[in-house]
């Protein structure tokens, strides 16, 4: 019985095949493999719960006033062959009449604490040749294995969620930091078509005063209004779509579509540090399994940090060029090279850790926060090469097979 309870199952398929097989075992009608909660206090969880001849809904439950709370409390095996029904008559009661039981607590086999329980009832007497204590507590301790493995399964889900939403704080923040810098950049931006949109149409006001109107001139200008409108409404659109703040949304995107979303703003901040922008991008690109906002966000980083050198430098030359292609190992490649004066020396070995910057007025967590961003999308960033005239940087990621979600 113990071999066919402790199969190699593991999570509810081993609490359910354990549970079973100890109300058939020992013929009684109740069987139920608990967790203790952390909150409230003094509640446990089923994992399983035989009754009759089939498994109940998982439940939790307060202990106070049956005779698990002493399984618990005392952390004994507990066995009473009959008059249940005396020693806890509510309980006995709520339950169709209890008259015999057996409790034992299961621990953690690392570290000892109790993490939960394990009781059978029923409403007859048991036999009592029928228990053995050492059978059961060989089962306790499987349990205990188990709920030790599902807890630390969560423990790390739990951390990863947490790490995500703190990734997507941070990247709301940096985004934030970033539209501040570009606040000048934008506002020409906007204001160039705005003011090309109302001369437009005051143009073709005044068209439409006129005794003979010229259908081709007026056509003509307001097309110009409307292209001039469609394109403050590009300019916005991803701008909002660049300061969203929500959880990371990992979705397939082909890798074209990512420069394509983001290109609005790195033409406004290119042009608007006179910085000659170049793209290089392939015509056929693998497909990644990215949060398309998140990973703009890592482009727009690192344009805006090689203009920075651009600006910071004395070159001539003011270019920054991206490329887009397939790695060697078909992983999708983005490689920005600008023309600044290089990353010093003493930086190098640090340039990915918060709080270090290359530039006075820095504060260090842009690379930091693209370094989080590509490692959390399986990929890698890192310091191609860089001196006096000027540096790339590079990041991969993996591609995923067409058609996966």
């Amino acid at each position: 019985m113990i071999n066919e309870a402790t199969a190699p199952m593991t999570g509810g398929d081993y609490f359910r095949n354990l549970a079973a097989h100890l109300a058939s075992t020992l013929k009684v009608r109740k069987a139920l493999i608990t967790e203790c909660l952390d909150y409230p206090e003094n509640h446990v969880r089923t994992l399983a719960f035989w009754e009759g001849d089939e498994f109940s809904e998982d439940i939790s439950f307060d202990l106070d006033g049956t005779p698990c709370q002493h399984v618990i409390d005392d952390g004994e095996f507990c066995f009473h062959p009959e008059h249940m029904n005396e020693r806890f008559p509510e309980w006995s009661s709520h339950e169709g009449g209890v008259e015999s039981f057996i409790g034992i607590p299961v621990f953690a086999p690392s570290d000892g604490r109790l993490v939960g329980h394990i009781a059978v009832y029923d409403p007859r007497p048991m036999d009592r040749n029928r228990v053995v204590e050492s059978m059961f507590r060989i089962i306790a301790a499987r349990a205990g294995g188990e709920i030790e493995r599902l807890q630390a399964e969560k423990a790390l889900r739990d951390s990863e969620s947490r790490a995500r939403q703190h990734l997507s704080q941070l990247a709301h923040v940096s985004r934030l930091n970033a539209m501040s810098e570009l606040t000048s950049s934008l506002t020409h931006e906007i204001n160039q078509p705005l003011t090309a949109v109302l001369n437009y149409c005051r143009t073709s006001v005044k068209l439409l005063d006129r005794e003979e109107i010229d259908k081709d001139n007026l056509r003509d200008g307001l097309q110009a209004a409307v292209a001039s409108a469609e394109r403050v409404s590009s300019v916005v659109k991803k701008l909002r779509q660049y300061v969203r703040r929500g959880e990371i949304r990992y979705r397939p995107v082909p890798a074209d579509q990512l420069i394509d979303e983001c290109r609005v703003l790195l033409d406004t901040e290119a042009h608007h540090h006179q910085v000659d922008l170049k793209l290089d991008v392939e015509e056929y690109l693998p497909t990644v399994r990215v949060d398309s906002v998140l990973i703009q966000q890592v482009i727009l980083n690192l344009v805006k940090n090689g203009i920075d050198a651009i600006n910071d430098s004395d070159h001539s030359v003011r270019e920054l060029q991206i490329s887009i292609s397939t790695g060697p190992d078909n992983e999708l490649l983005v490689e920005i090279r600008d023309s600044g004066s290089g990353v010093a020396d003493e930086l190098r070995k640090r340039l990915f850790e918060p709080f270090e910057s290359n530039r006075k007025d820095g504060m260090g967590i842009g690379l930091a926060l693209c370094k989080s961003i590509i490692d959390n999308h399986d990929g890698r960033l890192w310091l191609e090469s860089t001196g006096n005239d000027g540096s790339v940087f590079r990041f991969s990621l993996p591609a995923i097979e067409p058609g996966a979600t």
